[in-house]
């Protein structure tokens, strides 16, 4: 058997450990829209972001359950198939096991610059366990589980065109036994 893997989000502000909003397996969110709302419902065409302004920082994580051994060897980059942003626009993550409710401030923590194409190989270490804010694990074991914080924040300057961007790829590759 395989693993089931499903993409999730935390919104809202921060409680015990995560979002009070959670995004999990049968309401995990079809994609990732940077916008000027802090959910994982609204479509981002009615909460653009305004050029000199920033997204609502996002924070996905990888749910697993299923039949299997062992998850392990995490990696993710969120941009794999764009070669660079537009201009005024830049794209900004880390892998982290710490939840802080979003805003639009541009957000320190965010370390990885995205805005050129990153190749998962050279993509973020990513860890496991039984939620995204307590994972610390190299592996999972069977059972099901979680992976860190994939926290991202579209940041853009007053040279920012309007309308839609380019799409970005996140992958969040692993290995499984």
């Amino acid at each position: 058997m395989a693993a089931t893997f499903n993409w999730c989000e935390d919104c809202g502000a921060l409680t015990s450990g995560h979002g009070t909003s959670r995004s999990q397996s049968g309401s995990a969110p079809a994609n990732c829209n940077w916008k000027n709302i802090d959910d994982c419902t609204t479509a981002y065409s009615s909460s653009p972001i305004v050029a000199g302004n920033n997204s609502f920082t996002k924070y996905q994580y990888g749910q697993f359950s299923g039949t299997y051994n062992q998850v392990l060897n995490g990696k993710w980059s969120a941009n794999t198939n764009v070669s660079t942003l537009a201009t005024g626009l830049t794209l900004k993550g880390v892998v982290t096991a710490t939840y802080a409710t979003p805003s639009t401030t541009t957000n320190a923590a965010l370390t990885t610059d995205f805005t050129s194409s990153v190749a998962i190989g050279s993509g973020s270490t990513v860890l496991f366990g039984a939620d995204p804010s307590t994972a610390a694990s190299s592996t999972l074991s069977s059972g099901g589980g979680f992976s860190q914080y994939l926290a991202t924040q579209l940041q853009t300057t007053s040279s920012a065109a309007s309308g839609d961007m380019a799409s970005i790829q996140a992958v969040l590759e692993y290995d499984e036994n």
